[in-house]
């Protein structure tokens, strides 16, 4: 199952974004529903572009050159 949330995303510049993020949803009985936000997000959606994140937890745009980091709150 999954699920679309807000999150807030920091770009190279600092400025912070307010973006879509679809997570997977973990049943709370499973060993991963332990991990921490970014490693449950599967994509994030930034002016209508799908970013995934690479293996830095960062999602680096293919249409610009945005580099965004979530901020967990």
């Amino acid at each position: 199952m999954k699920q679309m949330i807000e999150v807030k995303v920091k770009d190279q510049f600092s400025n912070i974004h307010a973006v879509q993020a679809l997570l997977r949803v973990i049943p709370e009985h499973s060993e991963l529903h332990k991990l921490s936000l970014f490693q449950k997000i599967e994509h994030i959606v930034v002016n209508g572009e799908i970013i995934r994140p690479s293996i830095e937890l960062l999602f680096e745009s293919r249409t610009s050159d945005s580099i965004y980091r979530v901020i967990e709150e």
